[in-house]
This record gives C-alpha cells, structure tokens and sequence, in this order.
C-alpha cells in the first residue's frame, strides 16, 4: 500500500502511551508532530520531573509490551494477536513529557465584515465560533474551506490520542526515605490526573510502581494502599511491580495490566463514536470561524459532512473490532463521496479533485478489510470491481482519462493492494501448510487457490471466476501486466512532453497537465526522463513484483504459472543488460520446464532464445551448445532465414576450455528421438535375440545434417552394452530406402577399448565388456534410420533396453544426449527388407523395450534311485544320485544339493566318497541352525549319454519334519562355456518317528522303613560319599511302545534313563523285565510293554519339597533289513512331580492263603510332615463284598511316620470289580485324603478298584 499516507490505510489499533519508561533522553519529534497544526503552538503538554524506569528491570517491562504490541499481528478475528485474553493493542513510548493535540484552533487575527446591502443597516461583528484545528471551518486547517478528511486526522488517533496511558514510576523500598519518596509520587500522580482532567480526554490513567532492588521495606503493600487512598485509584488502575521478577513473571504482570484497560479502552471509542453519531444527526452544517471569501470559495456540503461523519463511525469502529458496523458506516460513506454534490461538484484541475480520490480510495481499502476481516471473499472482490470502475468511469469523465501511463500505475497499485490485503488478513483457506514437515509425519496437501462464495451467496447463482477470490499470485501476476502497460505507455510519451518543467515555457507546461494522469505516479519527466536524467525505474518494480507471484504459486504447486513468473523476471534482468542474473534464473528453469510436456512449444521457443542469448552475451560455451540442440527440433517454429547449424554455434566466442555439455531428453525438445523393440517377448540363454533401434529425426527442413560420432545404447539386465560407431565415409548407406527411413544391419564385436581414448560408454555408464558395432550415424532433416542387430545372450532374467546416448565428438565441443528408452506405442513396427524394398509389421507387443531372457533348456538328467517313501528320525539317512548326460557333446557339471525345512535347525549334508563307503564312514549327528543347508560337490568333465552316481548322506532330526531336497546341476557345455545351464531336481522328504509311547506311573509302597527323626548313626564304616537319609518313595512306570513305521522294526533294547532332578533328590531305575532276552520284532502299527520300577529318595531328612523327574527311554532299534545300521531314540517322558511334604494314602491288596476269594487290603496312611496328625477314617458298606476292619477309626501319626490299617474282604461275584470306598479325613486340616492304587489295584476317576479272579 505504498504511495498512501500510512495511518490512512493502517489497521486501527487501541494506542498506549507508555509514560516513563525506558531511556531517559527527550524523543525526537516525528513527522506527525512536526505537521500537525497548532501541536506546539496549544498543545497540551504533560510532563513529570520524576525519573523515567531505566535499566534492566525497565527495559526488561518494555520488551513485555512490546511483546504484546500487535501492529504486525494479522487483519483477522483469530486469536494470536493478543494474549492471555487481551485485545491486540499497540503501544508509543514517550520518556517523561509529550503533548496531546489542542481541542480548537486559533481565532483568527482579523474577521472579515459581512456585507453591506442597502437599505439594511450594518451589522456589529460577532464572536467567532472556533473548532478543531483539522475542521473544514478553521481558516488555519489544511481541509478550509472545502476539504472533507486529512490524513492527519487518522494520524491523531492512531499516534497523538492514546485510549490508556500508563505511567511508571520508581518505588524506593529503602525505609530510611520511603515517607519522602511516598508524598512525592503522591504529589506528581494527583498532578498527572489533574493534568489529563483539564485538557478533557477521557482517557484511563494507569500507575505502576517498579519496585528498585536495593533496600528492604518490611511493609511495601501497605505503602501502595495508602498511595492508592491519597490518590483515589483502586487496584486496578494502581499496580505493584516486586522486584527480581522473571521474565515469564513480568509477561504475567503485563498481561494482567492489559486486560484490567481493554474494557475501559473500548468505553474510550464507543465514546468518540457517540460524539460524532450527536453531530452527524444535527443534520445541519456549522458555521465556519470565518466565512469564505464570496465568489472565489465554498463551504463543504452537508453531503460532505455526511461523508465526514460516517467515516470517522467506521473509524472508531475499527478500534473496537466491530468490523460489520465500520464496513457499513465506510460504505455510506463512500456512496456518499461519490454522490453527484461531493464528488462531481470538484473540478478535475482542482488539488481537491486528488484529495477526495485519495479519500475514496482509502475508504475501498478499509472496506476491502472489513469484509475480508469477516470471511466475506466474493463481496470483498465485487467491491474491490466496483471501485476499480467506478474510478475509471470518473477518470474518464471528468480526469485524464484511463488511456494514461497514471491510470494504468492507478491499476498495478490497486491489484497490489489486494494481494496486500489477502496477505495481511491471512485468509485461512490460503494457508499454506509447513513445508519443512517430513513426509512420514505429514500428508502432501495441495493449498486451495481461490475461495468459495460465503453463505450470502446462493449455491444455486453462478458466478464469474473473477467474482472469486483468489490467492496473492493472481493479483500481484495482474499488477504486473498493469506495470507493463503503463511503462509502454511511457515510452509513447513524446520527446517534448518528457522535458523537465524548468526546460519548458509556461504553456507547454500547462498544456502537459491537462494530458497526464499524475495521481500518485511521477510527473512525465519523472517517469520517463530525456537521456541523461532520472527515470522511474519500471523494470525493478517488475522483478520484485514477479518475484512475488513467483514465490506465491510455488507454494501452491502452481509450477506452470510460477515458472512463467520467473521466466518474466528473466526478461526484465535481459532488458536491464543484468545477464548474470537472468542466466542465473533461466537455467534451472529452462532444463526443468513442464512446458514441454505440455507442448507448449510458443512458450518453449521464448524459453530457449532467451537462454540463447544469454549464453552468448556469457561466453557459456556448455549451455550454448545444449540449448543449440533444442533449437534444431522441428517442434519450435523456424525463425527465417536463421542458419541452424550446431557445429557453428560457438562461432565469434573466445572459450579457453572446451566445452563438454550433456543434454538429458526430457529437458529439451527433441531434435533426435529413439525407439527400441525386441523382436520377441521372450528368449533363451545363448539363442540370437533380433532387436531394432529406430532414430527419428525431428530436424528443421532448412537445418544442416547431424553427424554422431558414437551410440550408445545401454540394458538393464543380462545383455552387454553395445556401441555403435559413425563410419559414413567408409559404409555408404543402405540401397533399401522406403520414403524416409533407412535400415541398417549392424553386426557387433566385442568393443577393445584403447589406451587414452575417452568414450562415454566408458565414462558415463557402467558397461561391462561392451559389443561394438558400425555404421552411418549421418541424420538429416526429416530421414530416419532403422539400425537391426542380433545379440546371443548369456544370462537369464528380465532385460530391459533403459537408454540411448547419442554422442557427437567436435573439435569445438563435445554433446552427448541422453534418451531414455521408454513402451510408447503396445504394437511397435518391426522393419523389413528384401532385395528390392522395404516393408513393415506391427508387433502384438505391449512392452517393446523388455525381454525375459529364459534359461537354456536343459538336456541333463538327474535320478534318484532307492528313494524311500519316509525316512525316521534319528537314523542315517543315505541317498543316491546319478547324474545321467544327455546332450549330444561333453559337458563340465557342477552340482549342488540344498536341504530347505521349516524347522529350525537343517542337518549337514555329506557327499561319500568311495573310500567313505567302503570303510563305512557315515556323517556324525550334527546340524546347523537354519532353515536350508546346502553341499556342493564338481563331478567333472562328463561325455555325451554318461551317467556318474554320487551318495550323499545327512542325519536325520529327532523330531517329524517335511524337509525338500533341491539338487541343481550347473553345467555348461566344453564348446560353450560362457553360457551356463541349470537342471533342478526336487524331491520332498518325509521323516516320521518310528516309535511313540504311552506312560502310567503308579505309586508303591516301599518296603523299608522310614528314617527315624530321632535316630542318630554314629558308626564309622569308612564310607566317605555323604549318604542319602531322607524320605523314599517308591513308584512304578508303565510303557506302552507303539510302531509308526512302514515297516518292520527289530527293538533291541529299551532303558529308562534318569535325566535330572531339579531339588536334589536320588533316584535309582530298577528295570521290570528281563533284559537278557532277544530281540524284539515289532510290525508296524504293533505294540510292546514294558514296566520299570524308580526308587526315590531326598538327600536329607528335612527337605521335604516336592520333587520334579526328567525321565527318557532309550531305545535301540534298526530296521528289519540286511546291514541295517542301529539307531538310538530318546522318547523323553512327562515330568513326573512327586510331593514329600503332603500326607498321603495308598491302597495294596493281598491275596488270601486260607481263603481264596478272600482279599487282604493294606491301607498305608503316611506322615512326612512335622505336624502330629490326626486322621477319621470310615469304611462305606457295599453288597459287592463283605469286609471285616474298623467301621470307623481315628488314627494319629507323630511326625515322620507311617500306619497301616488292615480291612478283609469277601466277594459276593467272582470275575467283577469291586470299588471298596474309605474315606479318609484330616481332622486337623479338614482336608479329605485321595487314596491311591499301589499294588494289585487301580484308580480311577470313581476311586479305587479291584479285581476278583474267578478261580
């Protein structure tokens, strides 16, 4: 908003004059100061004597304020702009003396008489009515007689006029003159009250007190309330500021300052704007100090008082931030301005014609900010037009007219003003999100470029798109054009016309200012000055305003018009002979332009001159040569008679270094282009694979022939580079032609690269052993050229053609262009010929540029011979291969074998040799932790239709796996032995186990007796191994082996074995059956049993913790084969617990001597614990037997001690179960005891049982 006064367009903010505080020497006058009328001369002056607040704790209290200060906050309702809940504020510090402005203005010296008419007797001269120094009505005003508003008048209230003013003063905490310091602040704030009282501001007075950090005062708070009662201030207009406060504290004390005056500072402005609403509604006009002088001078109107009243409502209104009620009092009073009494009425060469243009435009702004202020964006751009054609209607009536160079600055400053606007008021739908936010923590979110019509606006309306609101980069791109317009206009200027006012007659002059629009814009002198003096410089205001728009759409991914913007600034640099600067923008624009994609060639074409030239003028050999490449391409409209020949585009340039430049194909438009296809979609390793490369030539027809010095096209895969190399002058070209294609058939050797030679097939790619070929690589204008070629590949895998580099070698240069190899068309031509022409076929391809190169079918056969349906774990597994030559020559193998399983560990894989298998040399049993083990092993050199056996062997696991043996043969024929065959073989392998077992451990009862508590042995029988003394429990293990395998298994031998205890306890295994017996041959799916007895026993009396077994049957089976090996497997049992601290109960039963039905059954109660315990035992009846023994008994056991209880019992059935039922209960406990089946009985889930034979 340059060229305005500033408080006429500034935002409204409540001013705080901040009253001692700070530096103590006198502020220099401003330039409001210095212009307003009458301030020195009936100013009211305010001042103090006392010092001002200085040093760190005042400075420290200023930088708080200024904190809170919001001149520079945005032009919205949105918080931020105060804080802790205060309005935005601005604040002016003044040291210890300012003056405020006077009320009225000075009477005149000398009052004209009225007039004299005859007949009517003189009238006496009255007292004149004075007013306000900026009134229409005072002779001394700027705006007598006729004015409406001044500058000045914004300015008094926004910098002399405060709303609050806060006066600081130090408070001395020193006791010894705390009561003389008191009676002088009592003294200098009565004096301040009473100063501000009689100049008839009602502006609010805050006191603040900043306490000094020297002294102690044992009482400073009530020295500030009877400060408070002398001077009739409450608490709220008197604050205390303790000293050693941190700054977070002193932004606390600030904050609670500002929010105790926001009220009483809106109260200030309503104030004002009821003052003025009671003089607006007299509906008369004042009469002046002084009357006019008669037919030379008005008074204003009464419409232009309306117009005065109306915007000074809208004013206030903006103090208070009621942005609805001061829009609508500004467009009263723009309507009003422009009514046919106030603006019409002013003749264009009048300087009052200027000042209520001013005014009118001021008044648009204001408008333009409250309606933006209230997110009314359509209306804020209808109005923003309007304006704009009201202005140029009234320009072209009663002004210059709008065909000037000052109408079209009138534009460029009135779209800058928007932009301006938009930037201030930061519209929330403009807001661009961070950028510096990582892609992981935040979504890629495109800002919106123009605003949706507000609710007044119905959904139904359709609205032109320049009735919506657009984002900054519109406005300032539309300010720039205006600025363009008008420098044009400017150089249209004649000579005569641009003559400085002292170097022209008077009439000319005159004549000149009825011509030119100068309203904020230079004279014509100024604007376009005769050579030799100063102009107005329009090419800077052009860069910075492009850079601007520049900036704007870049932030919105607008990179097309951002890129004409920059483009644009490079164009006013060249026209300012700045070519370093211009080269610095075009460069990076012009090699990542999106205009070529596009095909915006007009456009490129200007992109690629301007380069041009600044290369030249830049002796820039590089980017000469590349951006020469470009305009060779056909795709750029020919300039006439412009010789396009790349081999003299250096000429008339001194380059020291020879420049090497390299052009990527995207970046430029394309002078030569290329396209690859396979003849296929697939292909074997070592079969000749058929491809073409076609080189389009985009030339200019009047454009001299191109010569490749190499080409260079690169695979991403298993083919090699080739190189093909320009050899016209030895190669003439194909005699097969068809319109303006040519095809060549170019065979490939490998490339010997030569000592010092520099090829960029070397340098720039990564080639391994490149293929080079030869052939014409001379392109002229609208011939293209077909170059054919077979290459045998030795690799399998995907093979992708990735780029072409077209290299030219010159003594001034050197160029190689990059172009990518990409799938254009899905049905490419594939050209033919024969002796007399040539033809072409679309390929069904949709991938042209790609190949899948397969393996070579191979010949080798492999065999598995004796492969067993299952293997069993734990065994030695051993597995023939032979390996059988089925090719028609010899061949080289190589073979490997790989084990792959999901478990955990794989075993080791052997191979035997023949001395392994005579001396019968197995693998061990050992594996390693993974998922795939592999073995390789060479077999040699094998002729046509051999065959060689190999055995490899492995241990298998001891748990059931499902493992897969992969056996690849590598071999290559001995005529061949850059291609490499693969044969693979797999077989799935299935290891069960062999053997399963079901456990029942039952507990005995041992025959020993206990260890006595009380016993101690004392004889020395010389055994020095520490003896085991504690409990022992006898227990008895049934196993129940089960066949898994195939087939059949001869079990040799079955052990239990004792693992591990964890709580110290012996166990000794006594093995039921005899192990002297043969072996046993098990079928499958067939079962053995075997029983075991373990004796355990604690190592000392006291521990009774309950013990947990690790047990195991080893067992040694082989299969029922001859020279079958043994194999040991370990079926671990299940932990076994045994409690030694719990009493317990286990039934046996006896057969009778005397009487054979009848059954002797021994009830053991046991007591391992400390405690004496008392058992009730009770015997149910039954009518399956009859039993003789206690009916009930209570029976006690000292501790460590064991009882047994007899019952007989006579069956009534022979061959039955009979289910004796005894209860037996812990008295002390309550706890009933479980009795468990010892020997000749079992338990169940019903209890115990037992069986009666029938003999």
């Amino acid at each position: 908003m340059d060229g305005y006064p500033a408080h006429y367009v500034s935002h409204n903010l409540p001013l705080v004059i901040l009253f001692g505080l700070g530096s103590t020497d006198p502020k220099p006058r401003d330039s409001i100061e210095e212009y307003y009328p009458l301030l020195q001369e009936k100013g009211i002056y305010i001042s103090s004597d006392l010092p001002s607040v200085s040093g760190p704790a005042g400075q420290e209290l200023l930088d708080s304020f200024h904190g809170f200060d919001a001149k520079d906050a945005a032009w919205n309702n949105r918080p931020g702009k105060g804080k802790m809940g205060a309005m935005g504020f601005t604040y002016r510090s003044v040291g210890r003396a300012f003056t405020l402005p006077p009320h009225k203005a000075k009477p005149p010296a000398v009052l004209p008489s009225p007039p004299v008419e005859e007949g009517v007797p003189r009238r006496p001269s009255l007292t004149p009515v004075l007013h306000s120094p900026l009134s229409p009505l005072s002779p001394d005003s700027p705006l007598y007689p006729d004015g409406i508003m001044s500058s000045l008048w914004f300015s008094k209230h926004q910098w002399l006029l405060p709303s609050a003013l806060i006066s600081f003063f130090n408070f001395s905490i020193d006791p010894n003159n705390s009561t003389l310091q008191d009676n002088k602040l009592k003294t200098e704030i009565n004096a301040l009250r009473t100063s501000i009282t009689t100049s008839s501001y009602k502006f609010r007075l805050i006191v603040v007190l900043v306490c000094e950090d020297s002294g102690t005062d044992p009482n400073p708070i009530e020295r500030v309330a009877n400060l408070r009662r002398a001077t009739s201030m409450d608490s709220k207009s008197l604050f205390y500021l303790p000293s050693r406060l941190s700054i977070v504290e002193t932004q606390a004390f600030v904050g609670t300052i500002l929010a105790s005056i926001q009220p009483s500072c809106l109260e200030y402005y309503r104030d004002l704007s009821k003052h003025a609403r009671r003089k607006r509604n007299r509906a008369t006009v004042p009469p002046p100090t002084a009357p006019p002088t008669y037919g030379t001078s008005q008074t204003l109107s009464g419409q232009g008082w309306t117009v005065r009243y109306e915007t000074k409502l809208g004013f206030f209104a903006e103090f208070r931030q009621e942005m609805d009620a001061a829009s609508r009092n500004y467009e009263t009073a723009y309507e009003s301005l422009l009514d046919r009494d106030v603006f019409e009425s002013i003749a264009s060469w009048s300087p009052r014609f200027d000042e209520t243009r001013l005014l009118a435009d001021v008044l648009a702004i204001r408008i333009l900010r409250c309606l933006l202020w209230t997110g009314q964006t359509t209306s804020a751009v209808q109005s923003w037009s309007n304006h704009r054609a009201s202005m140029q209607d009234l320009v072209d009536r009663k002004g210059k007219g709008s065909g000037t160079y000052g109408w079209e600055a009138w534009e460029a400053r009135w779209s800058t003003i928007m932009a301006e606007l938009i930037d201030k008021v930061d519209v929330p739908i403009f807001h661009v999100p961070d950028q510096t936010i990582s892609s992981e923590t935040a979504s890629l979110e495109i800002p919106d470029i123009y605003a949706i019509p507000e609710k007044a606006f119905s959904s139904d309306e359709r609205l032109p798109p320049w009735d919506l609101l657009h984002h900054e980069g519109y406005w300032l791109t539309r300010s720039a054009q205006k600025t363009k317009a008008r420098r044009k206009l400017a150089l249209s200027m004649p000579k005569e016309d641009r003559s400085s006012p002292g170097q022209s007659p008077a009439s000319q002059i005159a004549s000149k200012s009825h011509l030119y629009d100068t309203y904020l814009c230079p004279e014509p002198h100024k604007e376009h000055g005769l050579p030799g003096h100063t102009s107005f410089d329009h090419g800077a205001l052009l860069i910075k305003t492009f850079q601007r728009a520049a900036d704007q759409f870049s932030k919105r991914h607008q990179d097309r018009a951002s890129e004409r913007m920059e483009f644009e600034m490079a164009q006013e640099y060249m026209r300012a002979g700045r070519w370093e600067e211009a080269m610095e923008l075009l460069k990076p624009l012009w090699q990542k332009l999106s205009w070529r994609k596009e095909g915006w060639w007009k456009l490129v074409e200007e992109m690629s001159w301007a380069v041009r030239a600044c290369a030249r003028h830049l002796g820039d050999g590089e980017v000469l040569v590349a951006v020469e490449w470009e305009l060779l391409s056909n795709s750029l409209t020919p300039r006439p008679s412009w010789q396009y020949d790349i081999l003299k585009c250096l000429d008339g340039l001194d380059i020291e270094e020879k420049p090497i430049a390299t052009v990527d194909y995207d970046s430029t438009a394309p002078s030569l282009s290329a396209v690859f296809t396979f003849r296929a979609t697939e292909g074997r390793v070592g079969e000749p694979v058929q491809a073409q490369l076609i080189i389009h030539s985009h030339l200019h027809a009047n454009s001299a022939v191109i010569k490749l010095s190499e080409l260079s096209l690169t695979f991403e895969g298993g083919l090699p580079s080739l190189i093909v190399v320009d050899n016209s002058k030895q190669i003439a070209p194909m005699d097969v032609t068809k319109g303006s294609t040519l095809l060549y058939h170019v065979p490939f050797d490998e490339a010997s690269q030569e000592p010092g030679t520099t090829s960029l097939s070397s340098s720039m790619f990564d080639v391994t052993k490149p293929l080079s070929g030869s052939a014409d690589l001379v392109f002229s204008p609208g011939i293209d050229k077909v170059f054919s070629f077979t290459i045998v590949p030795r690799d399998a895998g995907e093979v992708v053609a990735s780029k072409v580099c077209l290299s030219m070698r010159e003594e001034l240069f050197d160029l190689n262009v990059i172009v990518p190899l990409r799938d254009h068309v899905s049905r490419p031509n594939w050209w033919l010929h024969d002796e007399t022409r040539l033809s072409r076929k679309k390929l069904d391809l949709e991938h042209p540029c790609s190949m899948s190169i397969l393996p070579k079918s191979p010949k080798m056969q492999i065999t598995f011979p004796g492969l067993r349906k299952a293997y069993y774990t734990d065994e030695t597994v051993e597995i023939q291969v032979e390996v059988t030559n089925e090719e028609e020559e010899d061949t080289d193998v190589h073979v490997v074998v790989q084990l792959i399983g999901n478990t955990q560990n794989v075993p080791i894989i052997h191979w035997l040799s023949t001395s392994d298998l005579e001396s019968n040399n197995r693998a061990d049993k050992y594996s390693i932790p993974s998922d795939t083990a592999h073995s390789e092993q060479s077999l040699g050199r094998l002729t046509s239709t051999a065959t060689q056996s190999k055995t490899l062997t492995f241990q298998a696991l001891s748990e059931a796996a499902e493992c897969t043996l992969e056996l690849k043969a590598h071999y290559h024929l001995v005529s061949d032995p850059h291609t490499s065959i693969v044969k693979a073989e797999t077989k799935e392998l299935i290891f069960i186990k062999p053997l399963d077992s079901n456990f029942e451990f039952v507990p005995l009862v041992h025959s020993d007796p206990w260890p006595s508590y009380f016993h101690v042995d004392d004889m020395d029988d010389g055994i020095t191994v520490p003896r085991s003394t504690g409990i022992m429990q006898e227990w008895s293990v049934a196993a129940k082996l089960t066949s898994f395998a195939l087939e059949p298994l001869l079990v040799q031998a079955v052990c239990l074995n004792f693992r591990e205890d964890r709580y110290g306890a012996s166990c000794q295994v006594i093995n039921g059956d005899d192990t002297s017996q043969s072996v046993i041959t098990l079928d499958p799916n067939g079962s053995i049993d075997k029983n075991f007895r373990i004796i355990i026993q604690k190592e000392t009396l006291e521990d009774r913790r309950s013990s947990i077994l690790r047990l195991e049957l080893e067992i040694l089976w082989s299969l029922k084969t001859d020279g079958a090996n043994a194999v040991t497997s370990l079926v671990p049992l299940p932990h076994l617990t045994i409690p030694f601290g719990e009493p317990r109960v286990l039934a046996s039963v006896q057969k009778s001597a005397a009487l054979a039905p009848l059954l002797h059954v021994l009830y053991t109660l046991e007591n391992p614990s400390m405690h004496l315990l008392t058992f009730q035992l009770s015997m149910d009846s039954s009518e399956d037997f009859a039993f003789s023994g206690p009916k009930m008994v209570t029976v006690q056991l000292v501790p460590l001690s064991r009882h047994v209880v007899r019952y007989n019992l006579l069956p009534a059935r022979k061959g039955t179960w009979i289910r004796p039922n005894l209860k037996v209960v812990d008295i002390g406990f309550g706890k009933t005891l479980k009795v468990g089946a010892a020997d000749g009985c079992k338990g169940d889930k019903t209890g115990l049982a037992i069986w009666v034979d029938e003999e």
